[in-house]
């Protein structure tokens, strides 16, 4: 019984390790070439939307803010990470911890704050549904951040 014990602990170590040296490596990469990656996406988007509209937009600035929001995001993630792994907890108990950091890091009154035209803006660069109440616009947001998007 012992040795599973250790067994598993030595499983679940090697695991949160090999994590540990993903991201690393992906947050390296990403301080490296966050700026080019950045222009690149903008410019992607850029020339779809020209393609389609005619008109020439420069989306480098809102690019910008979607990433330095995904970047706050990932930052209350990896810090409830370490809390909960300081903390000793199970590997299924850190899981969940990173998902309720990831679901609380949605400013729900900064949503109600938000403009219907804002909100509306952010369902398409999720790729949802724009219709609707303005309610409704928040209910869908936030919805698909808690892993269940709204048809």
């Amino acid at each position: 019984m012992y040795t599973n014990s250790v067994i598993n602990m030595d499983q679940n170590t090697m695991l949160l390790l090999g994590l540990g040296f993903a991201a690393s490596a992906v947050s390296a990469w990403w301080l490296k070439n966050r700026g080019k990656t950045i222009s690149e996406i903008a410019d992607k988007i850029e020339d779809v939307i020209e393609d389609a509209t005619g008109i020439d937009v420069e989306l480098d600035s809102v690019v910008e803010t979607v990433v330095s929001s995904a970047e706050d995001v990932a930052e209350d993630v990896q810090e409830a990470v370490e809390e909960s792994l300081e903390s000793g907890d199970s590997l299924s108990e850190v899981l969940e911890d990173a998902v309720e950091a990831a679901q609380d890091a949605v400013d729900v009154d900064a949503l109600q704050a938000s403009t219907v035209a804002e909100l509306k803006a952010q369902l398409k660069e999720l790729g949802l549904p724009v219709s609707g109440k303005k309610a409704d616009l928040v209910a869908r947001i936030l919805s698909h951040v808690n892993g269940g998007e709204m048809e």
